[in-house]
């Protein structure tokens, strides 16, 4: 399985990678090296480094610096520059999620802010449409630079991120998913059959182990964080080629009607979909469920069979109804 692409603030143990970093000519006209640009240590650029696993594979600088107001006239904006990625990690997709994870690193490091902005030069259409492809936006705003047009690109940060779990996570995962299984199951399973369910899928050892360990079978979690917290998670897997099915979704009880879950649902359905190539989606709810079974009906599920309770502590005593829809 591909590994995780993650990104950290620069430190100096990271320097040695940028030694064996050869970009070549074609883009060192449009961005700078990380060596070059690591020697400007003006207090507002925050060099970036970029993860896949625990390689070093990319760079970049963000600048709180008055260049970005070429670009906008938002002051909680941030400038992105000097992205790169090393040429052996290239044209695999590295760089569009690079990009799509800086709204949760913005999130961390830089509350404050709401939007990232940046220049591509307007021969640089390759850049530009990996950009764009990632999520900014063109407004229509130019700048002319020393080395010609720049186009200007918007990328807003979200109040609400959908993300990939990683370690680290698996606490605030646990926690939603407990509060879930009360808010949802309270009045339905007794208090010893919610406490077996909590303990045997819900421990943070558990989902440390179901975010790292992924396959056709189990696809890992996507969470919801709001302002750092994590508010909501989804997980689940591959039936077979063509049927994925979603093991887990629970939003903490304050975030509801908030389309926080409709959010979860359809960023790990394209998951499903791109990844997986799955063709239908399935789930199971306990017939009783009256918070969720709406809610699936709504995106589009319908009624297949009724099954006994997939454990087999609730088997004999509860109902689960086979629910599926179209993926398309």
């Amino acid at each position: 399985m591909p590994q995780s692409i993650t990104l950290v603030p620069y430190n100096p143990d990271h320097q040695q990678a940028f030694q064996f970093y050869p970009l070549p000519p074609d883009q060192l006209e449009f961005t700078g090296h990380p060596l070059d640009l690591l020697k400007n240590d003006d207090y507002s650029r925050t060099p970036v480094t970029i993860l896949e696993g625990n390689h070093i594979i990319g760079f970049f600088v963000l600048d709180t610096g008055n260049d970005r107001y070429f670009f906008t006239d938002n002051p909680n904006s941030i400038l992105l520059r000097g992205f790169s990625i090393h040429p052996d990690s290239q044209g695999q997709g590295i760089a569009v999620k690079a990009i799509q994870a800086l709204p949760t690193f913005i999130h961390r490091q830089f509350p404050q802010f709401d939007e990232v902005v940046l220049g591509v030069n307007e021969r640089n259409e390759a850049a530009r449409h990996v950009y764009l492809k990632a999520g900014f936006k063109d407004e229509g705003r130019r700048y002319m630079g020393t080395k010609g047009q720049q186009y200007a690109l918007h990328l807003y940060v979200p109040k609400t991120i959908i993300r990939q779990a990683q370690p680290g996570d698996e606490d605030g995962i646990a926690k939603v998913c407990t509060e879930g299984q009360w808010f949802t199951y309270g009045d339905i399973y007794t208090k010893q059959e919610i406490e077996h369910i909590i303990e045997r899928y819900y421990t943070p050892k558990r989902i440390f182990k179901e975010i790292t360990d992924l396959s056709t079978k189990w696809n890992g979690y996507y969470v919801a964080e709001v302002e750092g917290e994590i508010v909501g998670a989804i997980g689940g897997g591959m039936i077979n080629s063509k049927k994925a099915e979603i093991y887990v979704l629970y939003l903490h009880p304050e975030k509801r009607n908030k389309k926080i879950g409709t959010q979860l649902l359809d960023a790990y359905s394209r998951l499903q979909q791109e990844m997986y190539d799955a063709k239908e989606q399935w789930v199971s709810v306990e017939k009783e469920n009256d918070k969720g079974i709406p809610f699936y009906k709504a995106k589009g599920f319908a009624f297949v069979k009724e099954e006994p309770a997939n454990d087999s502590k609730l088997a004999g005593h509860h109902t689960s109804l086979r629910l599926k829809r179209a993926l398309n």
